[in-house]
């Protein structure tokens, strides 16, 4: 695996080119002397969106920068070339010269679109870890539109489960009295009735009365039957009509129950009221719980998508997922698994996919001590990657490139 990096008049570095042999390049070199420029020029040369804007890419007092990389197994070579305050000019070319024309595809099809740094990756919070590897995961769905309507659902049950409990609670401190009349009665009607039954018991009275006068006078007149005569069927006369329109009268009417319906008629309205009023605060208390159920049914199906979703996502390493809030491990929270495994796993994501460019670049190697330094060499040596990392402590200037002033030592 032949490859060379080549770095010009970048921030702090004059000129450099390194020919690595196997998979770990280290660039050492004290604070300043410009292993950082030498990282960031080959991570932006490598960065098909030329979107790593560097404020001041061009050493001071040259005209122009420059970094290169050539790959003599891909027959390739990728230049960027910085004249501005920019993020400068990228070429690929074959090695036989000839020049594509969208070099920023080549170098996305060459990378597989991002080079990872697995460091920077640990070092980010948790939802930027998520992010950062759902660039790595095709997923079926939108991970956080799913978490809006979930939060959206969960939002509804909670409203919905409010108005539940406060409506249960109305009803249970409510009277339901079940053996009201359906409507009112009317208190006006009932005198009404009472009224006319007192009508119809004067008019008997009156025609009771005039009935006993007229006897009276048939009495005294039969004593005077002789000299009367013509009272006598006068009399008899008015006695046969009053005593038709006596046997016309309905029977008497008793108004006692009429009274006792009456003092009985705010009791039983405010009962149809009580009644009236259970039965909408229990429909309401219904619709809250339909409610509540839908949500819960919402939430589900929510879960269950997303939980299909992520089984049929491929990620780069077994066990690994995300949910809302970053990324698990065998279920577990990524923060929370321990550091040797967080390391792995991390190169591991930096290493997925088939790019034909395997090179990985970690700019923070001093957090990395020698085991971890040696477990991301097996690696790499096992992956065919090229591990280019910025790292100055223990025995990196024995192991790597060591720079000075800008320049190799």
């Amino acid at each position: 695996m032949a490859k060379t990096f080549t770095v010009q008049n970048y921030k702090g570095i004059r000129e450099i080119t390194l020919h690595p042999t196997g998979s770990l390049v280290v660039v050492a070199g004290a604070n300043g002397a410009g292993k950082s420029s030498f990282i960031d020029a080959i991570a932006e040369l490598v960065d098909p969106r030329g979107v790593r804007l560097t404020p001041k890419p061009i050493r001071d007092g040259e005209a122009e920068a420059r970094a290169e990389f050539v790959d003599d197994d891909l027959q390739v070579r990728i230049v960027r070339t910085w004249k501005k305050d920019d993020a400068g000019k990228l070429e690929v070319f074959a090695l036989d010269g000839a020049k594509y024309s969208k070099p920023a595809e080549i170098v996305a099809e060459l990378t597989g679109g991002l080079i990872f740094d697995p460091v920077a990756f640990l070092n980010l919070d948790e939802k930027r870890q998520r992010d950062a590897l759902l660039e790595k995961v095709d997923l079926p769905f939108d991970i956080d539109e799913v978490a809006r309507e979930k939060a959206g659902a969960e939002q509804r049950r909670l409203e919905a489960g409010r108005d539940v409990r406060r409506l249960q609670g109305a009803l249970a401190s409510m009277p339901n009295p079940l053996d009201a009349p359906a409507e009112e009665v009317s208190g006006a009607a009932v005198l009404a009735e009472i009224e006319a039954a007192q009508d119809l018991q004067r008019h008997r009275e009156r025609v009771m009365s005039e009935l006993d006068d007229a006897a009276e006078d048939v009495a005294s007149l039969t004593a005077r039957i002789a000299k009367l005569t013509e009272e006598l069927e006068e009399a008899s006369a008015q006695v046969k009509t009053l005593t038709e329109a006596r046997d016309a009268l309905p029977a008497p009417v008793d108004i006692e129950p009429l009274r006792e319906k009456l003092a009985a008629v705010d009791e039983t309205n405010a009962a149809v009221r009580a009644r009236r009023e259970y039965a909408k605060v229990a429909d309401e208390c219904a619709a809250a719980e339909t409610a509540q159920a839908a949500a819960n049914r919402e939430l589900e199906a929510i879960e269950k998508r997303k939980r299909e979703g992520l089984a049929a996502a491929t990620f780069p390493v077994d066990g690994l997922s995300v949910d809302e809030n970053g990324v698990t491990f065998d279920g577990v929270p990524f923060t929370q698994v321990n550091s040797a495994m967080r390391r792995r796993v991390a190169f591991a994501i930096a290493t997925a996919g088939d790019p034909k460019l395997r090179l990985v670049i970690i700019k923070d190697g001093d957090l990395l001590d020698a085991d971890s330094l040696a477990a991301i060499r097996e690696l790499a040596d096992e992956r065919g990657y090229t591990v280019l990392v910025e790292r100055d402590r223990d025995e990196s200037r024995q192991i790597g490139f060591t720079i000075e002033d800008g320049a190799l030592a």
